[in-house]
């Protein structure tokens, strides 16, 4: 990590909480954290004070099961993830081709979207939140064979809505 007002030293190093490669990190809009996605459908929420290490957590996102035992179970790439400017909430993208927002503060999701026709690649709020913006295309996580011609490309739109992005009181 760096502070931008002394940017030729690092202010603190750290390994990755998650076992997995990170595909992702994203910025708290507070600047006082950051989010982590990996491969293995997880999140890590991290503070940059260590005096806020008890605040950390990680949790499991983007997995389909397949049957009724835990080792049934299909997990897929967080590719993205973007915070709200205005709430603090985040979004998860995924492989699986569904998105999630989550508030982190209160440790819930808030709104799953449908699942799109083929793995979200990346996604972004607008400045006022009001619109978060999404693409459908194939992320190469199945390597060369797994593009196909009639793969989507899509850019997406959602307006957002409060119920949707607003965050939860604290359980």
């Amino acid at each position: 990590m760096f502070n931008l007002n002394n940017p030729t030293t690092a202010y603190r190093t750290m390994v990755s909480p998650l076992k997995w490669q990170t595909r992702v990190i994203s910025c708290f809009t507070t600047a006082n954290g950051f989010a982590v996605g990996s491969i293995e459908g997880r999140v890590a929420i991290q503070y940059v004070d260590e005096k806020d290490s008890s605040l950390n957590f990680s949790f499991k996102c983007h997995r389909k099961d397949q049957g009724t035992t835990k080792d049934n179970t299909h997990v897929f790439a967080v590719n993205d993830m973007s915070f709200h400017p205005v709430h603090g909430t985040f979004s998860t993208a995924g492989a699986d081709g569904t998105i999630n927002f989550w508030d982190k503060d209160s440790k819930t999701r808030l709104k799953t979207f449908d699942q799109a026709p083929g793995p979200i690649s990346c996604t972004a709020f607008n400045k006022t939140g009001s619109l978060f913006a999404y693409a459908v295309s194939y992320d190469w996580s199945k390597g060369y064979s797994g593009m196909t011609a009639d793969h989507p490309n899509k850019v997406m739109l959602h307006v957002t809505k409060d119920e949707e992005i607003k965050r939860r009181p604290k359980k």
